[in-house]
């Protein structure tokens, strides 16, 4: 057993690291949505700048001369300074974003992609839409604006932010797109997130180690002192009683709390023990010895000799207590009528003793399947199982695994007949309108009926 000076600070450990959990998610949450705003902010006004050069008229001369033309190589030289101007910009490009795909107008890192087979994104080349694009495709050409999207890549972790540029009617032109790698101020946040944690799971170690230090001097020290001295407590004579009291007033613990409260209870209530443990023993063990006597006749009286389940008394009785369930309206209960098959051939045949076996095995089978409900011996070869609570609930598995249970009992032909245990059983459920158990139980005893029919009709039957 685990002692509270460890429980108690340890349950406030838990509760602080879960809170620390807690407070480490918000704080990166909101680093993350900070970082996320300040790299929407700085792709707005990126790509308004990049807008603000493009004459969205041209966008098709762009693509058809491109580097031909001044300018666009002007274009790409001030795009070029801008992108100089923020160090986090990783990509830089405008596209014509269109159902076909996204064809290249300007792509100022076509000088550092690898080509394959000569493709690249060199404009007018149509590469295929990312699948943020492809689901917005509608909102892009009717030229509203997508919301900046962060996704991470073998690039690393990327915010993408793209604006749309008009032509002189107001129509969609093309898209101004930069990505920005957030690589570095996520490896700043989540460093700084460790190194908080870090503080944190150090704070929380010492007020551990400090918590531990006041609960075993103001609260397991006092008691487990109490404990120490009531392990050697003698209880057989008057003298051993007040040396008890003398061992607990030895302690004499005053530390104007509850812990002092419960010493002062506990030496009122071992002083006025004194007076009364010498006849309250005495009484114990008459009270004690009859109860033995008495549950002994009780189980005597209730119990079946032969299979040690309820016998007919025991069954009546469970009756009169379901009697005032149903009269209480607080009843829920399934009542299985068991009948053993072939006992009197057993006993015909191989003699009693071979049928007491014969009963206690199909009693076995019984037990074993409703191991959470009473089962009561009501004749020679009829038991009554009373189903609540948890067998109530699987009372339909239960009533499909007994069946199963006796089948393949009875179908082991190596075995003796009187180990071929064979029953039928019937089940039935306490319904509304239900003036008495004994209602639920004919209808219990007229379903097994019916299976025992089946299975004389099956496998034939001495009676």
């Amino acid at each position: 057993m685990h002692s509270i000076s460890v429980r108690l600070p340890f349950i406030f450990a838990t509760s602080f690291v879960f809170l620390l959990c807690v407070v480490l998610l918000l704080v990166h949450t909101y680093f993350h949505n900070r970082m996320i705003d300040d790299y929407s902010r700085m792709g707005e006004g990126v790509t308004q700048l990049m807008a603000y050069e493009l004459d969205g008229d041209m966008v098709d001369e762009y693509i058809e001369k491109n580097e031909s033309m001044p300018e666009y190589n002007r274009i790409v030289d001030r795009f070029y300074q801008l992108r100089n101007n923020y160090p986090d910009i990783l990509y830089m490009y405008v596209y014509l974003l269109d159902y076909d795909g996204a064809h290249v107008v300007f792509d100022l890192d076509v000088e550092d992609t690898d080509y394959v087979d000569g493709e690249g994104y060199e404009p007018g080349l149509v590469v295929e839409l990312d699948e943020v694009y492809a689901a917005q495709m509608d909102l892009i050409r009717a030229g509203g604006e997508i919301p900046p999207y962060a996704v991470r890549s073998d690039e690393g972790y990327l915010l993408s932010y793209v604006r749309p540029v008009f032509d002189s009617q107001g129509n969609y032109a093309c898209s101004a797109c930069v990505d920005f790698s957030m690589d570095y101020l996520y490896r700043q946040d989540m460093l700084f997130i460790l190194r908080l944690a870090v503080l944190l799971l150090l704070a929380a170690v010492a007020l551990l180690a400090i918590d531990m230090y006041v609960v075993r001097k103001n609260i397991t020290g006092p008691l487990n002192k109490m404990s120490s001295k009531t392990s050697g407590f003698a209880y057989e004579t008057e003298a051993d009683r007040f040396n008890n009291i003398a061992l607990m007033e030895e302690l004499n613990i005053t530390t104007n709390d509850e812990i002092e409260d419960i010493y002062q209870v506990f030496m009122s209530v071992l002083k006025e023990s004194v007076y009364y443990m010498t006849n309250l023993t005495r009484a114990k063990q008459d009270i004690q010895t009859k109860e033995e006597q008495l549950g002994k006749m009780s189980q005597t009286a209730y119990k079946d000799a032969l299979t040690s389940v309820g016998n007919k008394a025991a069954y009546n009785r469970e009756l009169e207590n379901l009697a005032q369930d149903i009269e209480l309206k607080n009843v829920l209960f399934a009542i299985v009528m068991i009948d053993i098959n072939n006992l009197k051939y057993i006993n015909d045949t191989f003699g009693h003793e071979a049928g007491d076996k014969y009963i206690k095995g199909c009693c076995g089978i019984i037990c074993k399947t409703y191991r959470h409900s009473p089962v009561f011996r009501i004749g020679g070869d009829e038991f009554v199982v009373v189903l609540k609570n948890r067998d109530y609930v699987k009372r339909f598995m239960l009533y499909t695994k007994i069946g199963m249970s006796f089948m393949q009992a009875y179908g082991k032909n190596s075995k003796k007949p009187w180990e071929r245990y064979s029953a039928s059983v019937g089940m039935a459920e306490y319904e509304l309108g239900d003036e008495s158990a004994e209602a639920v139980f004919k209808r219990a005893d007229a379903l097994m009926y019916e299976n025992k029919m089946q299975f004389k009709a099956k496998h034939g039957s001495y009676r």
